[in-house]
């Protein structure tokens, strides 16, 4: 399904996030929006949903924004990672 995943790290309010920013196929160009939907509801349905109150709730578990997903947890990244690569 996707060529990469792209690992990267960032903060909120402080605490350190592992993120994650699909790349995806070129031949793929337009499936995109389906495929970043299923991650989501993938998401949705293993970690619980995202706060109710906003992006950026502190100490949050996972977070989607700015075409990334953000993960507190090294394991929670790990399991996205297998699922998804």
């Amino acid at each position: 399904m996707l060529a990469q995943l792209d690992l990267s790290e960032g903060t909120v309010y402080g605490i350190r996030y592992r993120t994650v920013k699909p790349a995806w196929e070129p031949d793929r160009i337009g499936w995109h929006n389906q495929d970043w939907d299923n991650m989501v509801a993938w998401c949705v349905d293993t970690y619980g949903p995202t706060p109710d109150n906003g992006v950026w709730t502190p100490e949050a578990r996972w977070y989607v924004n700015n075409a990334k997903f953000w993960f507190c947890n090294e394991p929670d990244l790990a399991l996205f990672v297998l699922r998804w690569k």
